[in-house]
């Protein structure tokens, strides 16, 4: 037996100098060299050392395992970046040689780093080309010459404030005019004309291919609908009609059964409140922000607030950590329960079930889908007795969604929740030994503490995370809060202790006919909320509008985040370099001269003093705003000094190139051939002349 422990005590310390060797006793190196007296020398070989001590730390301890979520995320960046779709045998082949090597080469610790890096890069890639191979569905390329007929269930229903959605799934078979025919749509329709979930309806439509990027470098706005089954979006001419049918697909009943559930408790809310509390109480328990006035969310957008409207990870850590605490503190009153059976696990149980169901209630979102696998990797942690949050939970739940929804890597709210949890849970673990220090006796000084610590973490978290959270902000929307930290400091009590609490109280009284005394006290904290946010919004300066910054910047500040949270010691100097790159190249990407919608019905013309002017704005509302946004310009569609650089006519419009000549915006085919004999550019949705005349 003495043996066998010396054995596989002599194995450890063989893999740990394995470990080490990456380094190859460089630790021994500087601090035998002599010294020079004066100079930076001693100070440079000091540092050197330091360094080499931490990272031998960082090998030995395992922490580099936490750089493989990174590893993994930037292979599905690259599959999405290759210009045309890749093999997905050879990806996965690639991938499983990579792995094998690694088992092989585990003996040579900078061969085995190596193997394992390229494996996981490789995984990701396969794993994004795994994804789109598994959702290839048909898609509306082309837009029909007219109105179509289309006959499906209703699937989903969102009330907007300037009309309705639905979410159609047709029936099988062909469709008059429609080649080929996707099994899912998305049609606006005029408000009040949604009929209910699972309704089956006979729709006139006109339908469109999902819509993409509205430019170059901007967000695709096809992409996650793609992902979703979604083929084809449109309008609807008319009113839905009714119409017989056999019974609904499983995934219609599903949705019924939830919208049901959705809308009983939208139905208790606007019972007991009225207004803009009504909405956002709605919003966050059920999901539907659809109601919610366009004034409140902008007021919100600009003070910072805007995350608490959307269900994430503050509003799932807030469910499940007040059911554990209710649930615990419950069990802990009955002495038998409390000393005979592992209440915290028990609590963690109930915790799980209901942020599952608030899951399924809050409408089932990428956000809440990525928030829910946080939070339940937490309570798993929970219930096997280690730490509930740490940096490899974070990890572990960025390759579970990652694996889960490749697409989720491009997607904003994505970036800027990991972002920000990392950053929260780096802090966190550097603060813990604050824990230790000795508080002061007395109520007096009990008090001053809790004080101290609520308002301390209130102002650390929105500092952090807003700080984490800034760069994909200003490359994504163009803005910044600011004022977000004066903003969540005023509001977040509120939030955290009148508006989830109450409301999540409403849902469990439901059933006993008593929610009516929760969700008052719910629309007391949301007006707080709300008047925090108009009140923060009207100040000087609140709504700061930026150039776009460039994907090269965002790349190297995103590396100074991960060197920041997932280094420790001196390693953490390491950040300097990629921010310092990053401010060296900071500055809006090269803007184009000239912008045309796919549709050709908008074109945007830079003007002599940088702005652009735009025709045709009205019909292409989405896209001209995205231009705007990327812009930095604060003009919107319906302004009417945005196509002041164009002269029209009834033929069509003109309008000066920065670099000389005019472009021709035609709306007439006759006018096309003195177009092209007065213009560098034409811009028409007629036939092109079979020979264009020379200039």
């Amino acid at each position: 037996m003495t043996g066998t422990q010396g054995g596989t005590g002599g194995r450890g310390a063989r893999r740990a100098g394995a470990r080490s060797a990456i380094l190859g006793g460089a630790a021994a190196g500087p601090a035998t060299r002599r010294a020079t007296p004066l100079g930076l020398l001693p100070l440079l070989d000091a540092l050197q050392a330091r360094g080499v001590r931490d990272l031998a730390a960082e090998a030995n301890s395992g922490r580099l395992i936490l750089w493989l979520p990174v590893a993994y995320a930037l292979g599905i960046l690259a599959y999405f970046g290759a210009a045309q779709e890749p093999s997905l045998a050879v990806a996965l082949g690639l991938a499983l040689v990579l792995a094998v090597s690694a088992v092989l080469a585990r003996a040579r610790p900078v061969a085995f780093a190596a193997l394992v890096g390229a494996a996981v890069v490789t995984a990701g890639f396969a794993t994004g080309a795994l994804r789109t191979a598994l959702m290839g569905h048909a898609t509306v390329e082309i837009p029909p010459k007219g109105p179509v007929r289309l006959s499906g269930f209703v699937e989903r229903v969102e009330h907007r404030t300037t009309g309705d959605r639905i979410l159609l799934r047709l029936d099988p078979g062909p469709v008059r005019g429609l080649d080929p025919v996707p099994e899912l749509v998305r049609l606006s329709l005029r408000r009040g004309y949604a009929p209910a979930v699972g309704t089956h309806v006979t729709q006139l439509a006109q339908l469109l291919p999902p819509l993409g990027a509205a430019m170059p470098g901007a967000h695709d706005f096809g992409r996650a609908p793609w992902f979703r089954g979604i083929g084809g979006v449109g309008y609807g001419l008319g009113r839905p009609k009714p119409a017989p049918a056999a019974d609904p697909p499983l995934s219609v009943r599903v949705a019924m059964g939830v919208d049901a559930a959705r809308d009983g408790l939208a139905r208790h809310i606007r019972a007991s409140l009225s207004g803009t509390p009504a909405e956002i109480a709605v919003a966050l328990v059920a999901g539907d922000r659809s109601a919610i006035p366009p004034s409140v969310e902008e007021s919100m957008r600009v003070s910072g607030l805007t995350h608490i409207l959307s269900i994430s990870g503050l509003h799932m850590a807030l469910v499940a950590g007040t059911l554990f605490a209710l649930v615990r503190a419950a069990l802990a009153m009955v002495p038998a329960l409390a000393l005979g059976f592992p209440i915290k696990s028990l609590a963690a149980v109930v915790a799980l079930a209901g942020s599952a169901a608030y899951l399924v209630l809050s409408g089932n979102d990428v956000p809440a889908q990525r928030s829910f696998v946080m939070t339940a990797l937490v309570l798993s942690g929970v219930l096997a007795g280690r730490p509930a949050l740490t940096l490899r939970t974070v990890g572990v739940a960025a390759v579970v969604v990652l694996a889960l929804t490749p697409e989720a890597v491009l997607d904003p709210g994505t970036q800027m929740s990991f972002a920000a949890t990392l950053a929260l849970v780096a802090a966190y673990e550097r603060l813990r030994p604050l824990r230790a220090v000795p508080r002061p006796d007395g109520w007096a000084g009990q008090v001053l503490v809790w004080i101290v610590v609520l308002v301390g973490g209130t102002a650390l978290t929105s500092l952090v995370a807003g700080l984490a959270t800034a760069p994909y902000g200003v490359f994504h929307f163009q803005r910044v809060a600011p004022y977000g930290l004066l903003a969540n400091l005023a509001a977040m009590p509120a939030v955290s202790f009148l508006v989830m609490p109450f409301g999540l109280l409403g849902v469990l009284l439901m059933p006993f006919g008593w929610d009516h005394l929760a969700w008052p006290v719910m629309g007391w904290g949301i007006e707080i909320m709300v008047a925090v946010s108009d009140r923060i919004a009207a100040l000087p300066g609140a709504d700061v509008r930026l150039d776009a910054v460039g994907p090269a910047t965002l790349c190297l500040l995103s590396l100074a985040l991960l060197a920041l949270c997932l280094l420790r010691g001196v390693l953490t100097a390491v950040a300097i370099v990629p921010l310092g790159l990053a401010l060296a190249l900071a500055g809006p990407p090269p803007r184009p001269d000239m912008l045309i919608a796919p549709d050709a019905q908008a074109v945007a013309v830079r003007g002599a003093d940088g702005r652009l002017s735009v025709i045709g704005a009205r019909g292409q509302k989405l896209i001209v705003e995205q231009w705007m946004t990327r812009e930095g310009d604060r003009r919107t569609a319906a302004d009417k000094t945005l196509a002041s650089a164009f002269s029209c006519d009834a033929f069509g419009c003109t309008a000066p190139l920065p670099d000389g000549g005019t472009i021709a915006v035609s709306r007439r085919a006759e006018s096309l051939e003195a177009d092209c004999l007065e213009s560098r550019i034409v811009v028409t949705r007629d036939a092109p002349l079979p020979i264009a005349p020379p200039r």
